[in-house]
């Protein structure tokens, strides 16, 4: 004899739940990438622009990073 496959026929009620937690995971899980976003943009932008101190008059200016790094600051030129 074949042993017969028996699929349970699920309530209502667990189908709704089933529904709310993959909704909670799946916004779970998109405000954990808005943050993992925001920090790596900052990161970025960190990294891009980093502050030099003029030679002349001390203070400190941002430089991009792909700018050689200038001996003077704008008011100084």
């Amino acid at each position: 004899m074949k042993k017969e496959i028996v699929i349970p026929i699920l309530k209502e009620e667990d189908v709704a739940a089933a529904n709310r937690r993959r909704e909670n995971y799946a916004h779970t899980r998109d405000l954990q990438a808005l943050e993992f976003n925001d920090a790596i943009t900052k990161r970025l932008l960190l990294e891009a622009k980093h502050p030099v101190k003029c030679e002349n008059c001390g203070k400190e200016f941002i430089v991009d990073a792909a700018v050689v790094t200038p001996a003077k600051c704008p008011e100084c030129q």
